[in-house]
């Protein structure tokens, strides 16, 4: 990461796991490399278009992405590590021009560093150029911090704000997580302001360029605040513009900040007051953005930056948000040098697994985008990358995982029967956590099914022994759950039917037969078929996925070894990846339940997507027995609760007399309750909506 100092490169090491809101971190290694003299200067006449042209643009690029190439190597080994211990680069290179959106046209953004060099030199894929899809997007491409702090310092009762320092100042407002209420709004974030920016430039100029910012800020210590000039400072426009809102150095850069250096001189100033001035100027104007823009005043404010590092500044800010507890991120466990580096490795993390990383209450984009471009590093590129799954004494390989012997369990059959399922029941609980790591691949997973649905589609489950039951098991859960019919969703079994109580020898190995049930099925380009075998390589069932793919139909593989045959096949690949069984090879333990898992969030939510429910109610279904129409009134009955809390319930009658209206169709009955329309109209309105309750309520 470099910032607008543009004093040099911050080297973040950080260990992911999990996605959001589950998402783990750990810093393991932080450095700072300075710009060479030469570079930086290279770099600042880059920001002033009359010192800057498109072939120095050029070779700067080149020059800054071996720096920041050789300064990951650097980080990589500070931190112990070696390259090939390393999965991902996230770099967001050097701002050299911003500027946002306006009402006289889309905004632009220019970093540069040559994100190829940073591939080549550590020989790992690297995820840059994060700004420029939300600008795209019709956003600022900035503050992209924000989402990072969302996800790392939001407090469960505390009203928060994460207020970064570097070049420029940007605060992200975080309404606490438990406590809601209209007065205490959304996320987002904002540029307040000049941060160091400013105060970097008269330090400079106070020493003679001997200091490139004030140390400890000592020089602002030494001098006065000139209140007349701060008054005429605070008249700027920028200060007075609501949210969403950037800037950058294209307005408080060298040429603002030369303005104000000869206005103050010329009055008569010294250097050290312009410096204490301006200092004044950055905590003054967070101050006033506080007051002028956030719903609610904080109560903790979260300081990270260089700013943070300025004991002058940090007392000027104390002194302009009481009764505000202003923190160092330090404080909450999280280096305030480090936080920006911190942040764009886990953007990078977010990019790499498919996920958003913008948030457009920060930046005003349109919506949330996936952020960034990815450039491959000397492996094939992999849009997961490979895991290791810890075990005692060390790590194990992932692409034979359910056949790996477990160091933990070898001494279970000499164990009292309460350690024993104490043992099981430790094991079982890394089954959450492997599946959660899979959520961004089921979720795609879920899209593409239900699209495919949608036009008429099957969702079709093919697998061998404990990996083919549970197919067999989810598909014929969803005709009595969701009323759909037993031919929408379909479970095949290497052996037939007879595999579903007895073991049929031989049965997974027959990829021929994989492909004839495939053939037998007529599977076509709507169908969206799944292989499910915890091993990945199971023949049955990759000859099934072959014959998928060949007929056109979406394939997705679902293996708990990674990698593995059958993500080659998959359109989409899911691996959770459990670690060595308790009894080893025994997949219908914690491999088992991980499937199962899955393929639950699988059809259920496909079935949700579907309209297949109404909030949380099964409401696809027909009143056709006295069981039903018991259930029947029931579900009418919560589902007109649950849109019209304050008023009376339903009467029996009322709900009895619709029901017979409907000739049984819970759906309808409620369309037509909470619509106030009648059967008739509720039905055209149902299938205008595809089947989904809520849009032909809304019409």
């Amino acid at each position: 990461m470099s910032g607008t100092s543009a004093d040099g490169v911050d080297v973040a090491l950080v260990r992911l796991e999990g996605c959001p809101p589950a998402l783990t971190w750990e810093v393991l290694g932080f450095t700072h490399v300075p710009y060479p003299e030469a570079l930086r200067a290279q770099v600042f006449a880059a920001f002033r278009p009359e010192t800057s042209d498109v072939s120095r643009l050029c070779e700067l690029n080149v020059a800054l992405g071996r720096f920041l190439g050789e300064a990951a190597l650097q980080g990589i080994a500070s931190a112990g590590l070696t390259p090939g211990q390393v999965d991902l680069v996230g770099s967001h290179g050097q701002t050299v021009w911003h500027r946002p959106p306006s009402a006289n046209g889309a905004g632009a953004t220019l970093q540069i560093w040559e994100a190829a060099l940073i591939a080549e030199i550590t020989g790992l894929p690297v995820v840059s150029n994060f700004r420029a899809r939300d600008v795209a997007a019709g956003g600022h491409g900035a503050p992209l911090v924000a989402w990072v702090d969302v996800l790392l310092l939001t407090d469960d009762h505390k009203v928060r704000t994460a207020q970064n320092i570097g070049g420029i100042a940007n605060v992200t407002y975080l309404p606490p997580r438990l406590v809601r209420g209209q007065d205490m709004g959304e996320a987002f974030a904002f540029d307040t302001g000049p941060g160091n920016m400013l105060i970097d430039d008269a330090a400079s100029r106070a020493t003679h360029g001997r200091l490139a910012f004030d140390r400890d800020g000592a020089i602002a210590a030494r001098g006065r605040i000139d209140q007349a000039l701060l008054d005429e400072l605070l008249e700027h426009p920028y200060f007075g513009q609501h949210p969403p809102k950037t800037t950058g150095r294209e307005t408080f850069g060298a040429q603002y900040g030369e303005q104000i250096w000869r206005r103050a001189i010329a009055r008569g100033l010294k250097p050290e007051d312009v410096v204490a001035t301006l200092t004044a100027l950055t905590a003054r104007t967070i101050s006033r953005a506080y007051r002028q823009f956030l719903p609610r005043f904080p109560e903790e404010v979260i300081v990270s930056g260089g700013g943070a590092r300025n004991p002058a500044l940090m007392q000027m800010l104390r002194n302009e948000l009481s009764p505000a507890s202003v923190l160092v991120s330090d404080d909450v466990g999280l280096s305030a040098t480090a936080k920006e580096a911190v942040a764009f490795a886990v953007l990078a993390y977010e990019t790499w697994h498919g996920r958003v990383g913008n948030l457009p209450a920060a930046t005003g984009a349109r919506h949330r985008v996936v952020l960034g471009q990815i450039t491959p590093g000397a492996r094939p590129l992999r849009l997961r990358p490979r895991r290791a799954v810890e075990v005692r004494g060390g790590r194990v390989d992932t692409s034979r995982l359910t056949e790996a012997s477990n160091p933990a369990t070898r001494d279970i059959d000499v164990l009292p029967t309460l350690e024993m399922v104490r043992l099981m029941n430790a094991e079982d609980s890394k089954v959450a956590a492997a599946v959660a790591d899979e959520l961004p691949q089921i979720a795609a997973a879920i899209e593409a099914v239900a699209e495919r649905m949608g036009r008429g589609g099957r969702l079709v489950y093919v697998g061998a022994g404990t990996s083919g039951r549970l197919g067999v098991l989810d598909a014929s859960e969803c005709p009595p759950t969701f009323g759909i019919s037993h031919e929408k969703v379909v479970g095949v079994i290497a052996g037939g039917s007879r595999a579903l109580t007895r073991a049929v020898e031989r049965a997974e190995d027959n990829a021929e037969d994989g492909v004839a049930q495939i053939a037998a099925l007529r599977i076509n380009e709507r169908d969206a078929v799944v292989g499910v075998a915890a091993s990945g390589r199971t023949p049955f069932v990759l000859g099934a996925m072959e014959e998928a793919r060949k007929r056109g139909a979406l394939v997705i593989s679902l293996a708990c070894n990674h990698p593995a045959p059958m993500e080659a096949l998959a359109d989409i690949a899911i691996a959770p990846l459990v670690g060595p069984e308790v009894i080893t090879g025994s997949t219908r333990l914690k491999a088992g339940t991980a499937q199962k898992m899955v393929l639950n969030m699988l059809s259920t939510a496909v079935m949700v997507k579907l309209g297949k429910t109404f909030g949380n109610l099964m409401v696809d279904m027909q009143a056709t027995n006295a069981k039903l129409v018991a259930r029947a009134r029931r579900v009418i009955a919560q589902a007109y609760a649950m849109v019209r809390p304050e008023a009376p319930p339903l009467s029996e009658e009322d709900i009895t007399r619709t029901l017979a209206q409907c000739d049984g169709e819970v759906k309808t009955a409620i369309v037509s309750l909470l619509a106030g329309v009648s059967p008739e109209e509720a039905r055209k309105r149902l299938k205008a909506a595809g089947g989904v309750v809520r849009r032909a309520i809304e019409g």
